[in-house]
């Protein structure tokens, strides 16, 4: 788990310089690319500002990927799913108009208590939880919820960069819209693949668990590992 943590620490890192990479050229007015960047480092002494635009990007860099590690996970699931109240993306799981590998009918039968308390978002989330404290040394389980908590993590990370890449574009709106709208994309596409991949991860969390405690040992054990 130790390594699994480091790995997570370093993925985090290089995405973070990544897009601290991205942000220092967009600040230069230069394309994306590594040539622009070798070129960059080849005429530092060259160009204005280069210096305070380099402590900016990286230290943004930096600071944002330590905060997204440290950040709590309430707020990222939050900020994942864009909502304040049950953020969770259990909120949900034994009442869901989404497509489970199971039937629900079966779900709630194994479990009444939650058609008792009338589907409450909070007994739904806290149920599952316990669900999932259970099966979390399952293979299955382990490897989901790891993919679910690292694409997480990479998403608030891009979401961060947002904001002060958007603040940048204002004070740099005489940059040519070739240059510019190259950013615009970058920045935006992995917004949105990691919005979307995250919260599929995070449903098929939700749904693995529930199909091993209603005893689909196998078969969640193999749709998981063919979709993980």
């Amino acid at each position: 788990m130790n390594f699994l943590n480091q790995l997570h620490k370093l993925l985090l890192g290089m995405f973070a310089l990544l897009n601290g990479i991205m942000l220092y050229l967009f600040l230069l007015h230069l394309p994306y690319g590594v040539e622009a960047l070798l070129l960059s480092m080849v005429h530092w002494s060259e160009m204005d500002n280069h210096l305070p635009i380099t402590i900016f990007a990286f230290g943004l860099a930096t600071f944002i990927a330590l905060f997204v590690w440290k950040m709590d996970e309430v707020w990222k699931n939050r900020l994942l799913y864009m909502r304040r109240q049950f953020p969770h993306p259990a909120q949900d799981a034994f009442l869901t108009s989404r497509r489970q590998p199971f039937d629900s009918k079966k779900l709630l039968a194994a479990f009444p208590q939650i058609k008792d308390a009338g589907f409450s978002r909070v007994k739904q989330t806290e149920l599952w939880e316990e669900l999932y404290r259970k099966h979390s040394g399952k293979a299955v389980i382990m490897n989901t919820g790891i993919h679910w908590r690292m694409l997480r993590d990479l998403y608030c990370l891009s979401l961060m960069f947002i904001p002060p890449f958007a603040i940048a574009w204002l004070f740099n709106s005489d940059m040519p819209l070739s240059i510019a709208a190259t950013y615009v994309f970058l920045f935006g596409a992995q917004f949105l693949f990691l919005l979307l991949a995250a919260r599929s991860v995070g449903f098929r969390l939700v749904d693995n668990v529930l199909a091993l405690s209603i005893g689909m040992n196998e078969e969640a054990g193999g749709k998981g590992k063919k979709q993980a």
